[in-house]
């Protein structure tokens, strides 16, 4: 045989192996330690809890440290080479999944409620009704240098100064808030 006919030979041979290996092997690679990830994951999500459950006493670093140490048991039987600040961030990952499970199961509040804890601290007193508004007029916020605040009229027109005592005394006297309907 020619040397030209066996170099094709092996370069066809070579050429049919790196195909096979491309399209069979090497995918499973990426899959086999994405799995593995998948699965210490699991395992961190089941030891947080275990860990919020069994070790209350105990401060969130040993907390992490006890998960952290048996993720590590976990992966040292799956036969995987994984660095202690990799667990910690599987581990931190499962926590705040924990932590927004939990948030999400809270009974939601009702929607007043949420406006009026996102509404500013501005309120129009009228006697004993105040009403909370976010029709903030400029400077409200801040107090004078005097040790006075701003007073506004019922339409947000700065009507004066009152002492931060008048104030407080003013605020104490509401007996109902009505926050302002803006939409």
């Amino acid at each position: 045989m020619n040397k030209e006919v066996i170099f094709s030979i092996i370069y066809c041979a070579v050429t049919v192996g790196a195909f096979c290996a491309g399209k069979y092997i090497f995918p499973n690679i990426p899959a086999s330690v994405k799995d593995k990830l998948a699965e210490l994951a699991e395992w961190a999500a089941k030891f947080v809890v275990w860990a919020r459950e069994f070790k209350k006493t105990e401060s969130g670093e040993k907390k992490m440290e006890a998960v952290v140490k048996q993720l590590k048991e976990i992966a040292e039987k799956a036969g995987m080479d994984v660095t202690e600040d990799q667990l910690k961030a599987i581990a931190q990952t499962a926590y705040e999944a924990m932590k927004a499970g939990e948030a999400k199961a809270q009974p939601e509040q009702p929607m007043k409620a949420i406006e009026a804890q996102t509404m500013p601290t501005v309120v129009i007193n009228t006697g004993t009704v105040a009403v909370a508004t976010d029709n903030v007029p400029d400077g409200a916020l801040q107090s004078n240098t005097d040790g006075t605040v701003n007073a506004y009229d019922e339409a947000g027109n700065k009507a004066g100064n009152v002492s931060a005592e008048e104030a407080e005394r003013a605020a104490n006297n509401v007996g109902v808030i009505v926050t302002e309907d803006n939409g």
